[in-house]
């Protein structure tokens, strides 16, 4: 008889070992799953961000013979100004 309450009692432990292992196991699954959705997201945040930034200078680029373009780039960075008008520098941004 103590043979046989044994037998269950080490049966109960083991099956009750093997419930704990799988509920951690399913706990760390889905621990890693909620992280790397948060990655995806936010590689695709960053791939959206890059995709603008291409379309941007691919844009620069169709606009680098337009006039308005070489006139922009000569008020920005050359300080030049159509005649008549006055250009105001800001030097405490300096």
């Amino acid at each position: 008889m103590q043979n046989l309450k044994k037998k269950i009692n080490i049966r109960s432990v083991l099956f009750l070992l093997a419930i704990v292992y799988l509920a951690i196991s399913l706990i760390t699954a889905q621990f890693n799953l909620m992280t790397k959705k948060q990655e995806l997201a936010a590689v695709q945040s960053q791939k959206y961000r890059l995709e603008l930034e291409v379309a941007d200078t691919q844009s620069l680029l169709e606009e680098d013979r337009d006039e308005v373009y070489i006139e922009r780039i000569a008020r920005e960075r050359l300080g030049y100004a159509n005649p008549g008008e006055k250009v105001y520098i800001d030097i405490q941004s300096e």
